[in-house]
């Protein structure tokens, strides 16, 4: 074979190979709500599997980002403005939610600048729910599943839903019941969360 014909396959396959490094490359979509690499957990209550966890202080209003236990950052947050009322029982109530949950879903598109949501309500919000007639049956199955399964639970029902950590943070402001940053430490937050990452909102 002459080093013409060799050289002509080797960019041959070159161009292949960079046609197909393209194609997967635009597989890839944040803003769909599809199954993540760390979506498959029990219970939104599992270790994230890029050691990457988020913790939520009410009373404080801090955001702490760790990563396989390292402090990366801590940053100021708003929160739902009847937060110190309690936790959040029904939609509307702007209170934010204390509970374990996880990343359910990612959205570039957010009129708040990019936001992640959050697995709320959960399987004891469920439960309490269901005992206190403010959800069917079929609904308190709905959101047990979806947790159980590691996805976005129903967020139209009475409980309320779509609480996310997003940008747009006003200082000394309230949200509807959502976690707010700003947006340079939501671009923090959107490199390093996949979905599936574990979210502990507390005291």
């Amino acid at each position: 074979m002459s080093i013409k014909i060799r050289n002509k396959n080797r960019y041959f396959l070159t161009a292949l190979m960079a046609i197909m490094i393209a194609v997967l490359a635009g597989t890839t979509c944040y803003a769909k709500e599809e199954a993540g690499p760390g979506a498959d957990i029990k219970a939104g209550n599992a270790a994230s599997v890029n050691g990457v966890s988020i913790y939520v202080s009410k009373r404080t209003q801090t955001l702490s980002l760790k990563q396989n236990g390292v402090l990366i950052g801590e940053y100021p947050v708003s929160i739902g403005a009847s937060s110190s009322d309690g936790n959040k029982k029904v939609e509307g109530d702007m209170r934010t939610p204390s509970g374990q949950f996880y990343v359910c879903t990612r959205n570039d598109k957010s009129v708040a600048y990019l936001a992640l949501g959050l697995s709320y309500p959960g399987v004891e919000d469920a439960k309490r729910g269901f005992e206190e007639g403010i959800i069917t049956q079929e609904q308190r199955d709905q959101i047990i599943n979806a947790n159980l399964t590691g996805q976005q639970p129903p967020w139209e029902t009475a409980l309320g839903g779509a609480i996310e950590i997003h940008g747009c943070r006003v200082p000394d402001g309230t949200t509807h019941g959502c976690v707010a940053v700003d947006n340079t430490v939501m671009d923090v937050l959107w490199s390093y969360c996949n979905l599936g990452v574990p979210v502990t909102i507390g005291p």
